[in-house]
């Protein structure tokens, strides 16, 4: 039988004691333990939301008096001229990574001398030209020539070769012979049917070396974008971002040795490559810098600067005229005519010699002065890249050295240690 009370009638030590518990739990409202491990103790779930609720609604008391005295805080530093306090950063896994020798501070002095001897010198000395191969896997899928189609509006000097049946190391040999700096293999899953997708990314460079082998992710190509804009034939700008490791300076050279190193200006066409815990994100994008034609004149400035502006921008202010003495005015909206003649701006700049342009108002307004607003349009495509391993020398599987392997780097059980 069950132990339903003491010998005094009480209720049992077990019942008494969650009892005790849960009083405990409902009293400490003001306590800062999540309302979450209420679930063992408190049974009913409304009572349990309530609870909840209450500590919700001082957690955010709290946060806005705390935002309210730093405000305050900082008032009373400008106004006694003092520094303000530091803010708090919050932590995230950039700002708490752990560094160790691979790390570079200073690129340029620490492996410049490096530079100068490694694969890649010939790019940057411009003693060769870049010239890419790209080829697939075998049997290649209706998805891959597509996303093939893409790439070739992104690399300039692009050449496309049928796999066939041939090794990667026979391709090689004949990219070799034929001149090429670059190969570029793109592989795909098992799937041959409309769920075939591109996976991977095997890059060579020619003739010595370095292969890398990529992990590709997320792709979507330029049809899929909204609002892309067509690439044009100029030679596009390079952006490589957040490589901060010898083997991540290593990573971003190979890629740089695939563009060429005179970029077109007047194409406006730029290619990022930006990494960021180990993911290398590729964008491609155009951009344009322009002076909007149309300025908004703030109503508080003016009436500040005509006190009857506001009568005059006030829709009830109509100026009536009988033009042909049929006693019927002709009403006229002089706040249409003043807003569309202030906001209107003429950007001509050739009748007004390149530096001043002429608004509605008849003042002429420096160009230098006038804001300049930045505009991106992406071109596509976009990808997502996981390094898995950097080997020396060309492809080989069997007995080739590996630089660096996604399995032997240790950082499986640590998510703040970075290589690239």
């Amino acid at each position: 039988m069950r132990d339903v009370g003491t010998q005094n009638g009480g209720p049992s030590t077990k019942y008494s004691s969650q009892a005790c518990d849960k009083r405990k739990m409902i009293t400490n409202v003001n306590s800062k333990t999540p309302a979450i491990e209420l679930r063992g103790v408190m049974k009913n779930k409304s009572a349990r939301s309530e609870l909840h609720r209450k500590y919700r609604q001082k957690c955010a008391l709290e946060s806005r008096n705390r935002r309210i005295a730093r405000r305050q805080e900082d008032e009373r530093a400008i106004a006694a001229g003092q520094c303000l306090a530091p803010r708090l950063v919050p932590k995230t896994i950039e700002n708490q990574r752990i560094k160790d020798d691979a790390d570079m501070e200073d690129p340029d002095d620490e492996i410049g001398n490096e530079d100068a001897d490694d694969e890649f010198a010939s790019h940057f000395n411009h003693a060769k030209a870049p010239r890419v191969m790209i080829t697939t896997g075998r049997k290649p899928s209706g998805e891959m020539f597509y996303f093939l189609e893409n790439l070739f509006t992104v690399i300039p000097n692009m050449y496309y070769y049928a796999r066939r049946a041939y090794h990667v190391q026979e391709i090689i040999r004949l990219a070799i012979s034929r001149g090429f700096t670059d190969l570029l293999v793109f592989n795909e899953n098992r799937k041959f049917s409309k769920g075939a997708k591109v996976n991977g990314m095997l890059h060579v460079h020619l003739p010595e070396g370095p292969t890398c082998l990529y992990r590709l992710s997320s792709l979507v190509l330029s049809k899929k974008i909204r609002n892309h804009g067509r690439a044009t034939r100029h030679y596009p700008e390079l952006i490589l971002n957040n490589f901060s490791t010898r083997l991540g300076h290593r990573i971003a050279r190979m890629f740089a040795s695939v563009f060429p190193q005179n970029p077109d200006f007047k194409g406006r066409r730029v290619v990022t490559i930006h990494n960021q815990r180990d993911y290398i994100f590729f964008r491609h994008h155009r951009y344009i810098f322009e002076v909007r034609k149309r300025q908004k004149t703030p109503r508080a400035l003016l009436t500040a600067s005509d006190p009857n502006g506001a009568r005059r921008m006030g829709s009830a202010n109509y100026n009536y005229k009988d033009t042909q003495g049929s006693g019927k005015p002709e009403r006229e909206s002089m706040a249409q005519k003043n807003i569309s003649a202030e906001r209107e701006i003429s950007t001509d700049v050739g009748k007004c010699g390149g530096a001043y342009v002429m608004d509605g108002r008849g003042t002429h307004q420096n160009l230098s002065e006038m804001p300049v607003h930045a505009r991106l349009q992406e071109l596509g495509p976009r990808f997502t890249l996981k390094l898995i391993s950097l080997q020396k020398g060309t492809f080989d599987s069997r007995r080739g050295e590996y630089e660096y392997h996604s399995g032997s780097d240790g950082n499986k059980f640590s998510r703040r240690k970075f290589v690239l």
